[in-house]
C-alpha cells in the first residue's frame, strides 16, 4: 500500500473508530485502539474478504490484540474462521481465539440488507476490553440501520 493509501485508510479507521465510540463517551485512545500501517493493512484485507464472503443481512464485528507481528499469516487463519461464523449463522454469539499471539475475537450480526458495513474491526492493546468494543460496534451498528 502507498502511504497516502494507507493514511487515507487510516483517518476512515479512526473516524469510524472515533463514531462508535463517541455514543460511549470513550476516546479511542482511551480504549487502546491502534492504527498504525499494519492494523490498516488488516482491516482492509479483511473487509476485502468480508465484502464478498457475507451474504446481505450479516455483519462481522472483529476484534484483534496488538501487536499484530504475522499479519498476512494472521489474515489467512483468520479467513475461514469467518467463513465458519457465517456458515454457523448464530447471530450476537461470539467466537474466540489466539492467532499467531494475537487475541481475536468475532460477533456476527444479522440485520436489515442496507447496513452501512459488512466487517466492523478493532485492534486494540491486550489490556483492553473486546467485549465492550464488540458491544459498542453492535450498537452503532444497529442504530444505523
Amino acid at each position: 500500500m502507498l502511504f497516502n493509501e494507507v493514511r487515507h485508510l487510516a483517518n476512515i479507521e479512526r473516524k469510524l473508530a472515533s463514531d462508535i465510540l463517541s455514543v460511549s463517551g470513550l476516546s479511542p485512545s482511551k480504549l487502546g485502539l491502534r492504527f498504525d500501517r499494519v492494523v490498516v493493512g488488516v482491516l482492509a484485507d479483511l473487509r476485502s474478504f468480508v465484502e464478498t464472503a457475507t451474504p446481505g443481512g450479516r455483519s462481522v464485528l472483529v476484534t484483534i490484540s496488538a501487536p499484530i507481528r504475522l499479519p498476512a499469516r494472521t489474515v489467512n487463519d483468520l479467513k475461514p474462521k469467518i467463513v465458519a461464523l457465517l456458515a454457523a449463522g448464530v447471530p450476537q454469539a461470539d467466537s474466540s481465539a489466539t492467532l499467531h499471539g494475537n487475541s481475536v475475537r468475532m460477533r456476527l450480526l444479522q440485520h436489515s440488507v442496507n447496513a452501512p458495513m459488512r466487517l466492523i474491526g478493532f485492534v486494540h492493546n491486550p489490556a483492553s476490553a473486546p467485549e465492550q468494543l464488540l458491544d459498542l460496534a453492535e450498537q452503532w451498528l444497529r442504530a444505523q440501520i
